[in-house]
């Protein structure tokens, strides 16, 4: 039947060779044909739902595409006069060759074929049947009795850190406990650490961490809800404390352990530890959960100056935003730019944004955003606080504008980046970015959290 369905729509188009018209929009349709392009995008998380959108522009929408995805499958050809159409491949390692063929009346059809490849999703292992509520980063909370020792789980009537503690302390309080979704763990201490005698340091105070406590541990994690219990799997690894492990406070970095076993109570973003050490005593540590600042929905400032372009970082003399903008480009300004907590972005810019002549629409205006850059991508983001960049992964996925990429201003929605890392200051609520393009120049946006 597919088969047939091919054979039967060229042989219309052959017979449409006959028509001979000879006026300047068909001249133009003919240069749009032979500058037939399209891209591929990945639709889902499995990676197998890939979407198809010719890229050549249709404005009478007399061209149709014949989108075959390339299966032996009786279902994987499509006709579209532009819009994306899409198709599920199997779930298996396989390759596939997808031919697009415009056709229109009175020329020879044109085709394009591009390969893709498809790789066996397998869900990653998570440490409890459940789900995995240890998944990300986590602190000592910032207040009193974030940890303390006693006589029996959950009492530090020995000692407790006071609130004072969460700034004397503060080099060990912004340590983060890394369990990451593979099943691996890190100890994130950064350049300074709280050091004890047992590590050299007397009195204590804050200093360079000591191996092999010092976060180079290669180290796993694994989570027993049922019994209540987090181990963690390898030398110098360690929650809360690095002296304390099963029985005992080690009294060297000789002495570290193998894997140490905490008692876990976990409640959302708050997880309580218990380790019993020697004479019947017990440490208790409260961790919360570190969620980056960057996490929330951000749109562009409604302000002069949100949006522009010069010839250096934070200098927009060439052009920029007027407060009359806010207005005028509201479908702009109202795109939101969402930073989930699961490390997804999103590009929320419902049924209208603001469109360009690269996106086929002239003069600038508001319209149906254009793929891939119309929030469809499947993508992902990652904010480095201490080199101060976000990159955003995706095709198609963005901040601030479409075209701007790293070292371009795109001119065509083919063009689409895979990856786009921009300059970033955030200072709570404020998000300045900045990204060169050709011949030295910057674009700079002024985002804000909702």
């Amino acid at each position: 039947m597919k088969n047939i369905f091919k054979k039967g729509f060229y042989l219309i188009a052959v017979l449409c060779l006959g028509m001979v018209i000879s006026c300047d929009d068909d001249d133009n349709e003919m240069d749009e044909i032979a500058g037939l392009d399209f891209v591929i995008a990945t639709l889902n998380l499995e990676g197998t739902e890939i979407g198809v959108v010719p890229t050549t522009v249709n404005n009478n929408n007399t061209i149709v595409y014949t989108v075959d995805y390339g299966t032996a499958a009786d279902d994987d050809v499509f006709q579209t006069s532009g819009p994306m159409v899409r198709y599920e491949f199997p779930n298996e390692d396989s390759t596939y060759n997808i031919t697009v063929t415009a056709a229109l009346p009175g020329n020879a059809d044109v085709s394009i074929t591009k390969e893709i490849t498809i790789t066996e999703y397998i869900p990653p292992a998570i440490p409890t049947g459940s789900g995995n509520p240890l998944e990300g980063a986590w602190k000592l909370a910032p207040e009193a009795g974030a940890l303390g020792v006693g006589p029996g789980k959950d009492n530090v009537s020995w000692w407790s850190s006071a609130v004072e503690d969460v700034a004397t302390r503060d080099c060990l309080f912004d340590d983060r406990y890394v369990f990451n979704e593979d099943g691996s763990f890190e100890n994130v201490l950064g350049t300074e650490t709280w050091l004890e005698g047992w590590q050299g340091t007397t009195p204590e105070a804050c200093g360079a961490p000591v191996f092999p406590h010092d976060g180079t541990a290669s180290a796993t994690y694994t989570y027993n809800e049922a019994a209540g219990t987090i181990t963690i799997n390898g030398k110098g690894a360690f929650l809360g404390l690095a002296k304390v492990v099963n029985g005992a406070e080690i009294g060297s970095p000789s002495e570290a352990a193998d894997s140490i076993t905490y008692l876990a109570v976990i409640d959302g973003d708050t997880m309580e530890l218990d380790i019993e050490i020697a004479g019947g005593g017990f440490w208790s540590f409260r961790l919360v959960k570190d969620v980056p600042s960057i996490v929330g929905t951000w749109k562009l400032a409604p302000e002069a100056g949100a949006l522009g372009v010069g010839p250096g970082k934070d200098n927009v003399s060439w052009w920029s935003s007027a407060i009359e903008d806010v207005a005028t480009r509201d479908c702009l300004f109202d795109d939101e730019y969402v930073f989930n907590a699961d490390g997804t972005f999103e590009n929320v810019l419902g049924t209208q944004t603001w469109l360009e002549g690269w996106q086929g629409t002239d003069p600038e205006a508001c319209g149906t955003p254009v793929f891939p850059h119309d929030g469809t991508a499947t993508a992902t983001y990652t904010y480095n606080e201490a080199a101060g960049t976000i990159t955003i992964d995706g095709k198609g996925a963005f901040l601030g504008l479409a075209k701007v990429i790293n070292g371009a201003e795109i001119g065509s929605p083919s063009e689409a980046a895979d990856s786009i890392t921009y300059i970033a200051a955030l200072d709570g609520n404020t998000l300045e970015l900045d990204i060169e393009i050709a011949g030295g120049g910057f674009w700079s946006f002024r985002l804000v959290k909702q």
